[in-house]
């Protein structure tokens, strides 16, 4: 054995001799960021190893300048650790950040005026005559009763589990005959002393790949009355879903670790949202849960393989409404209702529903475009009545990984870029120094590239003598030859948090390349499918963490989204949050999500007969699709 110090904090542990950095954090419950899920592809998972343990791999050597090997610096998941070592994770190294929503908030919602919402979860206040010789009706016969009595309906169906059932002798003769029931359609889900009818609540879960939005509404007010963020912690089994994915090829107990990550989680939200809302966590009876198809299959434990291979198919894609007791360790009374949305394919899931649940695409008239941009661009097209889909394979380059500087939109990162008049100006999100660069900083700097013919149609980032004429000095500059490839300086050494510049490089905007590609790609195959051409498009709507940041201005210019009057592009920011809500408020909601999961037409674009040629094509900057 071996003893292992990890800083900031001192934490002490002993390892088996051969133990990979990574593990070693995992057992500290460090989340690191590793977008590759451990594979030594991305280089996010820098950190100091002291004294120096071995010589970096080949992996490292492509991910680690010379100044960082000199340093000290390593990746995570490719350095095993064969003496006693320090490990240092950097605070201000991309990915390692605390923060997973902007600012640590997110928005809270108003309902739509035309929404309105219906509680399935029903509590009804009874006072009983106790019973007496003449009167010897069982307790459950005399409940039954007493709710006719109320309601002058047939109650004498009404369900009860036996496990409550057990309860009701005992409450009822501690409370002078006075409960509360609580009900879901026909079935008593929980028996209450006394009356508390005014205490009804119920929560909706958005569970991103790399943050889950929770919202606690009371049922009664069908009103907000906590918000909270967390990051999803099955990230550090990698970033994206694929890599997650892997994981649970690789480990027999993969479902259930991830399964479970997901569960502590979101048990840690409620504690906190009931909280902070003064309520008992006990009286949430409802939890609705959206989520692309691997969250949704990793929240019930399915097996995802399937996912991750061709043909893509997911175990199942209808909604699922089971008991809290179904799902291990959940907070939540056993009997309880959790509802995940249905899913339209393996890449098209539950938030996406919700998305078009919120802004009640079905109503609109014309034709209307749908993107949420992630490591999935999942895009919804509507006209005529109906509805089609896909999902196109931007990768996480709009989030930050595989980029150079990159990192999500959260504390440290540059999330806008202007140039004007041979000025380079940014925003920090948090007003620090730079830590790295997120998707949205990206887009608008190969925007202000692309206007200054820096970077070409093509994608090539030019050399300092080929910039027009026009081009001030200070940002020809900027242009910076290397041996493999040229970079544009964003960031000198002494603005950044780490001591380093902060560049993009060749290789990111072939990153960024290839992400608006698939999207732009995805968008033209639907648009053909309708027979739709991009000046038809009455409004484009992005959702999403990243679309909800995105200047359309810049989303317009490099070519995510097709050519049209920026008054027609318009974020609607959280949407799967706020149709999760509505789902949550609403069997009507539910009932429509099901249809919509039905009715929506999925085109897989791998199959498409022309899509190489398309996405080819679609790689130009400023291609008109």
């Amino acid at each position: 054995m071996i003893e292992i110090t990890i800083n900031p904090g001192q934490k002490k542990f002993n390892i088996p001799v051969g133990t990979l950095v990574l593990d070693v954090l995992k057992q500290a419950n460090i989340i690191i960021s590793t977008p590759c899920g451990g594979k030594g592809n991305c280089g996010k998972c820098k950190v100091l190893v002291s004294p120096q343990v071995s010589m970096p791999n080949k992996n490292e050597q492509n991910w680690l300048t010379e100044e960082e090997i000199k340093k000290g610096f390593r990746l995570a998941c490719q350095t095993h650790l064969r003496q006693d070592t320090t490990i240092t994770v950097p605070t201000y190294i991309p990915g390692n950040e605390d923060y997973s929503i902007i600012n640590g908030k997110i928005k809270s919602h108003l309902l739509n005026d035309d929404f309105k919402p219906i509680s399935q979860i029903k509590k009804i206040y009874i006072k009983l005559i106790p019973p007496t010789l003449p009167d010897q009706r069982s307790d459950w016969s005399r409940i039954k009763s007493e709710l006719e009595k109320q309601s002058q309906g047939n109650y004498h169906n009404l369900k009860v589990p036996i496990d409550i059932l057990a309860k009701i002798p005992n409450l009822l003769r501690d409370n002078d005959f006075q409960a509360t029931l609580v009900l879901f359609k026909d079935t008593v889900i929980s028996i209450e002393a006394g009356d508390t009818r005014n205490k009804l609540y119920g929560i909706a879960f958005d569970i991103g790949t790399t943050t889950i939005a929770g919202y606690l509404l009371n049922l009664v007010t069908f009103k907000e009355i906590a918000i909270e963020a967390s990051d999803n912690p099955q990230r550090r089994y990698g970033d994206d879903v694929i890599s997650r994915t892997d994981f649970t090829g690789q480990d027999s107990r993969g479902k259930d670790k991830l399964q479970q990550e997901l569960i502590t989680t979101l048990n840690q939200m409620i504690f906190s949202l009931a909280q902070k809302a003064g309520i008992d966590y006990q009286k949430i009876y409802l939890a609705v849960l959206v989520g692309n198809t691997c969250m949704h299959h990793f929240f019930w434990c399915l097996p995802t393989e399937n996912l991750a291979i061709s043909p893509y198919i997911p175990v199942t894609t209808d909604s699922i409404l089971k008991e809290s007791s179904n799902l291990p360790n959940f907070c939540l009374l056993p009997h309880a209702k959790v509802y995940t949305a249905p899913n339209i394919s393996a890449y098209v899931g539950g938030d996406i529903i919700a998305d078009i649940i919120d802004i009640s695409i079905w109503k609109k008239e014309g034709a209307n475009l749908m993107v949420d941009l992630g490591t999935n661009g999942e895009i919804i097209l509507t006209a005529g009545g109906k509805i089609w889909a896909c999902s196109a394979a931007a990768g996480p380059a709009f989030e930050g990984a595989r980029i150079s500087s990159g990192m999500r939109a959260a504390y440290g990162a540059v999330d806008k870029v202007k140039i004007t008049k041979g000025r380079l100006d940014y925003h920090v999100i948090g007003q620090s120094k730079a830590i790295g660069i997120c998707g949205s900083g990206i887009v608008d700097l190969i925007a202000e590239l692309i206007n200054l013919q820096i970077v070409q149609p093509n994608g090539r980032l030019v050399k300092k003598e080929e910039c027009p004429e026009n081009v001030a000095i200070t940002i020809k500059e900027r242009i910076i030859q290397e041996k493999k490839y040229n970079q544009f300086l964003i960031i000198p050494a002494q603005e950044s948090a780490s001591g380093n510049p902060i560049y993009l490089t060749q290789k990111d905007i072939r990153e960024i390349q290839l992400a608006k590609g698939a999207v732009a790609a995805g968008i033209r195959i639907l648009l053909e499918k309708a027979e739709i051409a991009p000046e038809d498009i009455e409004e484009i709507m992005l959702a999403g963490a990243f679309g909800n940041v995105l200047n359309t201005d810049s989303a317009l210019k490099i070519g995510i989204i097709p050519h049209t009057s920026n008054g027609r592009v318009r974020s609607i920011g959280n949407a799967a949050g706020q149709g999760a809500e509505k789902l949550l408020l609403s069997e009507e909601m539910r009932d429509m999500a099901d249809r919509l999961s039905r009715k929506v037409q999925y085109i897989e674009l791998s199959s498409h007969h022309d899509f190489q040629n398309i996405f080819a094509d679609s790689l130009f900057f400023g291609h008109v699709i």
